[in-house]
């Protein structure tokens, strides 16, 4: 008399594994398409099918149909990966790049034409700090040293800057003077540069100034 899958081996699933190697392998062999390879993965869920707790399953042979066949369909897509990583110059040639639609193409250059627009709107030399730094790699440092400014000052020309073309593509309908009323605030967020921190004298300090002078001279 045949032994049941649950008595053979202590463990259903192997034994029915054992029992239906063959069929196992074609259907690992249809996913992989190599026997060798199937022989390596038929032996992989052997060893994975003994720590598997079998008192649960009520079909062992389709658990390890299952099995084997997820296993076969993760090293497929390592393979495939592995070739994708692996390509060879004149392939990677051969891949064929994304092709802007003409709408696509159209908002591109509309976009572009805005924020050079706005460039143009702004003060020369927050439009030079901007487009040396952002478009030449010219560090902040450099900018402020050319300028005799600060780095403070010029960070904040950079900042304006952008906020301009941000509002020239996100509110292309909003007058250009409200930009320069923008560009005008930043700048008086920023530290003055080369201003006199003396309090100023009132005329009538000024007078008393000028009358003490005059007897002492007298």
């Amino acid at each position: 008399m045949r032994a049941s899958h649950r008595d053979v081996n202590g463990n259903a699933v192997v034994n029915a594994m054992i029992e239906n190697k063959e069929k196992l392998l074609k259907t690992i062999e249809s996913v992989v398409k190599s026997r060798s390879y199937s022989e390596d993965i038929f032996q992989d869920g052997v060893i994975k099918a003994y720590g598997v707790k079998t008192d649960d399953i009520r079909c062992p042979i389709g658990y390890a149909f299952r099995m084997v066949y997820n296993l076969a369909l993760d090293e497929s897509r390592r393979q495939r990966q592995q070739m994708n990583n692996y390509r060879s110059i004149d392939q990677v040639q051969e891949i064929t790049a994304p092709i802007p639609t003409v709408l696509d193409q159209l908002v591109a250059a509309e976009t572009l034409r805005d924020v050079l627009a706005s460039l143009e709107a702004l003060p020369k030399r927050t439009n030079d700090a901007f487009v040396r730094h952002r478009l030449n790699g010219v560090p902040q440092k450099d900018i402020a040293a050319e300028l005799g400014v600060s780095r403070t000052l010029v960070n904040f020309m950079i900042k304006a800057a952008e906020q301009h073309c941000h509002s020239a593509i996100t509110e292309p309908d909003r007058p250009d003077h409200e930009h320069r009323q923008d560009l005008t605030a930043a700048r008086r967020a920023a530290p003055a540069q080369g201003r006199s921190k003396a309090v100023p004298v009132l005329p009538a300090q000024r007078r008393n100034e000028l009358s003490v002078r005059s007897r002492r001279t007298g």
